[in-house]
């Protein structure tokens, strides 16, 4: 059986060979569509790509949140609870140094509010952010210091600005000036202690503070989420089912107020979304790949009516119709095949040349990719398309009479 399968793949490609520009012709169609295939797929695997390093970069992939949910679907809307669970610091705390394998923690919440500083006469609109741990992210200190571990337990009216509020309160020629002046922030006097370098151009005027100077019902007004790290990717299945089974102990039946989810969460609806934009593209290119299809077939039902004397004489030779379906379809799925490998080298590099003009129009490091995956689905169309467009050639040629075929002039 697989001798008679390789000598009838042998058969096409000679009978591809003698007529190449015949073939490549009748093949068009699956080198354009199975290229735009290819260009379409790398390109799409290069944003998914530099989607999920954005997500790395900006966010930590090992870390887990937590966050009180403050509504609820009533006739599909959504509405306010009445009322509703927070963690605090206390619990945050007590939590966070029951979990020797958590690397990195916080608890934290903002408010956008006015605040006064002692010595001038205006108000400054900023951001406030209360923190529960020394922030653990990219956070520089230009001048004075960031909060000390105590601070937050001993709760200490201190706070770290950013350069964008410390030129605000001392000038753009001398923002360290704003160091030791006093804050009037959420109704509390707290002093400058450190200034933190921007961390984007356009970042608003920060404040930031101990989230353990707020009361509970400041905490109820914005509620706080808490984020936990670990060092390494599999320790978060256990985080997650001890950090649920810790919510569901302190708050009993009132577990339900809080959501917990994880980066990779965010990753997994980012790959679903690139999975259905991949699967319509592929679909509506595949409309391109089907007329390459019939193109194909109609090219071997010609060769069917010219090649009705060779049929003859192979049946009067001994061919069993099997051995002539056999031939046909070699014969598509080599012809589909070849097609579709011009189209991989044609796609490929459509997706290459056109990496220059993406990042021309937007300077982002993207680049295109080229899978396995695409290699094997490119395959999969190959095979599949040779096999159905080639089916009913082949049973033609089979069907043929071996003395009609032989009188065929």
């Amino acid at each position: 059986m697989i001798r008679n399968m390789l000598q009838s793949f042998g058969l096409a490609v000679q009978n591809i060979r003698s007529n190449l520009f015949h073939t490549f012709l009748s093949v068009l169609g699956i080198v354009i569509g199975v290229a735009a295939l290819v260009a379409t797929f790398s390109l799409i695997d290069g944003l998914e790509k530099f989607g999920r390093e954005q997500i790395s970069a900006n966010t930590s992939v090992n870390s887990l949140v937590v966050s009180t949910q403050t509504e609820k679907k009533i006739n599909g809307l959504s509405v306010r609870k009445d009322s509703f669970e927070i963690i605090d610091f206390d619990r945050f705390t007590a939590f966070r140094n029951s979990k020797p394998e958590v690397v990195k923690a916080n608890l934290d919440n903002s408010y956008n509010r006015e605040i006064s500083v002692a010595g001038m006469d205006s108000s400054i609109g900023a951001m406030i952010m209360c923190v529960g741990e020394v922030s653990w992210s990219d956070t520089i200190i230009s001048a004075g210091n960031n909060f000390g571990k105590d601070a937050f337990v001993q709760k200490e009216k201190v706070a770290v600005i950013n350069t964008h509020l410390a030129k605000l309160i001392g000038g753009k020629d001398n923002p360290n000036s704003a160091l030791g002046k006093t804050l009037g922030v959420l109704g509390r006097e707290l002093t400058i202690i450190g200034i933190a370098k921007d961390k984007r151009e356009e970042a608003p005027p920060i404040a930031c503070m101990p989230i353990s100077l707020l009361t509970r019902e400041e905490l109820l007004r914005s509620p706080p989420k808490m984020t936990l790290e670990v060092a390494k990717t599999e320790e978060m299945p256990k985080l997650k089912e001890e950090v649920q089974s810790w919510i569901a102990n302190e708050y009993g039946e009132r577990k339900g107020d809080f959501q917990t989810f994880s980066q990779d969460f965010w990753i997994g609806k980012a790959n679903q979304g690139f999975m259905i934009f991949r699967i319509i593209m592929g679909l509506i290119i595949g409309i391109s790949v089907v007329v390459g299809g019939v193109g194909v077939m109609n090219v071997l039902l010609i060769s069917v009516n010219e090649r009705t004397a060779e049929i003859g004489l192979r049946k009067a030779v001994g061919a069993k119709r099997g051995d002539i379906r056999r031939l046909f379809l070699a014969e598509s799925i080599t012809v589909s095949a070849f097609g579709s490998l011009l189209g991989l080298i044609f796609g490929a590099g459509f997706a290459m040349a056109a990496i220059p003009i993406v990042r021309l129009f937007a300077d982002v490091p993207f680049n295109a990719v080229l899978t396995w995956n695409t290699f094997l689905i490119i395959c999969t169309v190959a095979v599949i398309i040779g096999v159905i467009f080639g089916t009913y050639p082949a049973v033609k040629a089979a069907r043929l009479d071996p003395v009609d075929a032989l009188r065929h002039e």
